[in-house]
């Protein structure tokens, strides 16, 4: 695309507003479009998070059941979380995936990030994690609170779409992502070929 095709298609921000402040912000943006007509729009406000599909050496995946407020209903997730304010998405999964867990990450992947949606500011990362060992008891924080267990990795992409958890969409771009990745040093090779056989139609 050309600086004018693309200077075609941008929005002019006119000014925005707070709307609400809680663990998720709303801020109201109002735009003028190319065609000169004026909307507003409202963005959704929370940090980037990461997501972690963390393989254990006996060929299973982690997941981590819990109640989710919006579906209201308890759904079998990826460990993940919030990444803290100056923390990078490695080490945020590496922490997350203990955390809720007690799994502790061999080796990881950042297989990439997403947008979570077109009026959201937050990236949505994805760690692939070999040699994942169960270390510790989960440490929850406030309003965590779920189960802990493993699926054999042949199952995996049946639960990805099943449409049964949250992230299964930047799960499976980030799984495509780590096969694409080029040779890995192992454990992750060997990782990347059988995630490659998962993924064979």
């Amino acid at each position: 695309m050309t600086d004018d095709e693309n200077a075609m298609l941008t929005w002019v921000k006119l000014g925005t507003a707070s709307m609400y402040r809680g663990y998720v912000g709303v801020r109201r943006d109002h735009y003028r479009l190319p065609d000169g007509s004026e909307s507003g729009w409202d963005v959704l406000e929370i940090g980037d998070t990461v997501s972690v599909i963390a393989f254990t050496d006996d060929d299973r995946v982690v997941l981590f059941d819990q109640y989710r407020v919006g579906p209201e209903r308890v759904l079998g997730e990826l460990p993940g979380g919030l990444i803290d304010p100056g923390e990078d998405p490695v080490t945020a999964g590496i922490r997350e995936l203990q955390e809720e867990t007690g799994y502790r990450a061999g080796t990881v992947h950042h297989a990439g990030a997403e947008w979570a949606a077109a009026n959201s500011r937050r990236r949505k990362n994805i760690l692939v994690a070999a040699q994942c060992v169960r270390v510790a008891d989960p440490m929850w924080g406030e309003g965590e609170s779920g189960r802990v267990h493993t699926i054999p990795a042949d199952a995996l992409l049946a639960h990805l779409l099943s449409g049964e958890l949250s992230d299964a969409g930047a799960a499976l771009r980030g799984l495509h992502a780590f096969v694409r990745a080029g040779e890995l040093p192992e454990p992750l090779g060997g990782l990347q070929r059988r995630v490659a056989g998962l993924l064979a139609p």
